[in-house]
C-alpha cells in the first residue's frame, strides 16, 4: 500500500511528483524564516551533488500547496516508491543532512574516465583520403 492511499487530502501535484521509481526528497522553507534563509544554501549544496540520482524539489511554504506532513519550516521530506521514508524538521547539520541523502539515496560513485584508443590512426586516414572522388576525379573515371 502506498502512502498516496494514506494520504487522500495531499495535493494532487505531490501525488504526482511521487509517482517515480527515483527517491523524492521535498525541501519545504519559507522567505521570512531565518532558519530556511540559512537552512536553504546547505540544502542546495548538497543536493547539488545528488541531483542526477533523485528527484529533489526545493518549494516555499507560501508559494505552494499544503503538504500534510509539513508542521514547521524548514522541513525535508524523503520518499521512495511513493512511501515517506524519513521527515527532517529543521535540516541538522551539514553532515546529518549528507548522511541522510547517501542513507536514502545512496553513495555516489566518482564519475570513471575511461581512456579509449582513438579508432582511426594515420594509415587508416590515408586511404580513406585516397579512395575519395572529387568532382574533377569522378569525371576523369568516367570518361571512356
Amino acid at each position: 500500500m502506498s502512502s498516496m492511499t494514506t494520504h487522500p487530502t495531499m495535493a494532487a501535484v505531490y501525488r504526482k511528483a511521487l509517482k517515480t521509481w527515483r527517491p523524492v526528497i521535498l525541501y519545504f522553507g519559507n522567505k521570512n524564516c531565518y532558519a530556511c534563509e540559512m537552512a536553504e544554501p546547505v540544502f542546495r549544496a548538497i543536493a547539488e551533488k545528488y541531483k542526477d540520482h533523485a528527484h529533489i524539489y526545493v518549494l516555499s511554504t507560501s508559494e505552494s500547496p499544503r503538504h500534510s506532513e509539513v508542521t514547521g519550516t524548514p522541513t525535508v521530506l524523503i520518499y521512495k516508491d511513493g512511501k515517506l521514508l524519513k521527515k527532517l524538521k529543521g535540516i541538522g547539520t551539514r553532515e546529518t543532512l549528507e548522511e541522510n541523502f547517501k542513507k536514502h539515496i545512496g553513495k555516489l560513485r566518482p564519475k570513471q574516465q575511461i581512456v579509449r584508443k582513438p579508432r582511426h590512426d594515420l594509415p587508416w586516414l590515408q586511404k580513406t583520403f585516397s579512395t575519395l572522388c572529387t568532382v574533377p576525379r569522378a569525371r576523369e573515371l568516367l570518361r571512356p
